[in-house]
């Protein structure tokens, strides 16, 4: 199959492209062999990748077609609730409108869209004592949750053939510009202090290793599970502060004055999900525990250059804006 990924100098995106698959053949939207790449690059982002909504519905169509594309991963987004709050016209027009491109065009060109969502789409106070299966109440508080909620919406309604699938809190060091994790890892590497860090200790988090992310993905296209929407985690929750000791212990670095909790904040509280609807389809299952992916974080990120998963926090304090009015 040849799979066209959308966000492709993003997190996850590049990492998609990584990560090997057998029968799946990874195509960019801009690379030096695709001649006809010019259908989507009048239009680039800052990341230098084709922008999903100010391409046109169209120059997608044109794009899919002429590559023989058989599928599309739909990456391409605005991620964070402080990064979204800072650029709310960009990303409601990265996450919506750009969501209604694709879709279109993928229709058109008679071609399924696996979209990738998130889980800040349910209403997670309802959940702090039980697992959020994917039926689960939505509601989500944030402009971010909000956004990924409506697009999940465009892609069931204007593609013929669809699947969702939402990651819990995946991380992975060098490009993970939103885990608790890397900014941490990468703080006390850097001597920051006060960090700020919207979560609370005592709450319980379920992190998941961007590879196995990856693997879930590219194992529900190569399976054909569209038609339906797939919530995958590591399930191995821990208390926050519990992985915090994880993060010192196995990196050594000093974490004195790191990190400024703000406990009222987090909006998520405890945040655990099944997987159990998607490994029963699929046999998948995590191969990268908690510890592993922590010391392969580390490794990654003290090799980074032009790397900084702090840069939406520091502009933040530096326009003086309170970034807690956002959760």
């Amino acid at each position: 199959m040849k799979i066209f990924i959308t966000g492709e100098k993003g997190f996850i995106g590049r990492n998609l492209i990584a990560y090997s698959h057998p029968n799946i053949e990874i195509i960019t939207g801009l690379h030096a062999n695709n001649d006809e790449a010019a259908f989507v690059s009048q239009y680039v982002t800052e990341k230098g990748e084709p922008c999903v909504y100010r391409n046109d519905e169209d120059a997608w169509q044109a794009f899919f077609e002429v590559n023989e594309i058989d599928a599309v991963i739909h990456n391409a987004a605005v991620v964070g609730t402080d990064v979204v709050a800072l650029n709310s016209k960009e990303s409601t027009l990265t996450n919506v409108q750009g969501t209604y491109n694709i879709c279109r065009a993928a229709k058109k060109a008679g071609i399924p869209v696996c979209y990738i969502g998130t889980t800040v789409i349910y209403d997670t106070q309802q959940f702090q004592d039980v697992y959020i299966k994917e039926d689960s109440t939505r509601g989500p508080t944030t402009l971010y949750g909000c956004q990924k909620l409506c697009s999940e919406d465009i892609v069931k309604s204007q593609t013929d053939k669809w699947m969702i699938v939402r990651p819990l809190f995946a991380y992975g060091g060098e490009g993970d510009m939103n885990s608790l994790i890397a900014k941490t890892i990468y703080a006390s590497l850097n001597n920051k202090e006060h960090i700020d860090m919207f979560l609370d200790p005592s709450k319980v988090k379920d992190y998941m290793h961007v590879n196995d992310f990856c693997d879930a993905v590219l194992t529900a296209v190569s399976l054909d599970l569209w038609g339906d929407d797939w919530n995958v985690s590591a399930e191995t929750p821990y208390k926050t502060g519990e992985i915090m000791e994880m993060i010192w212990s196995i990196t050594g670095l000093s974490h004195e004055g790191v990190l400024e909790w703000h406990p009222k904040t987090d909006y998520l509280g405890n945040h655990r999900l099944t997987s159990s609807k998607f490994r029963n389809a699929s046999g998948w299952s995590p191969k990268i525990t908690l510890e592993q992916g922590i010391e392969m974080s580390y490794r990654s990120i003290v090799k980074a250059e032009n790397y900084d998963p702090l840069i939406h926090l520091e502009e933040a304090k530096s326009n003086d804006v309170d970034l807690t009015e956002f959760y």
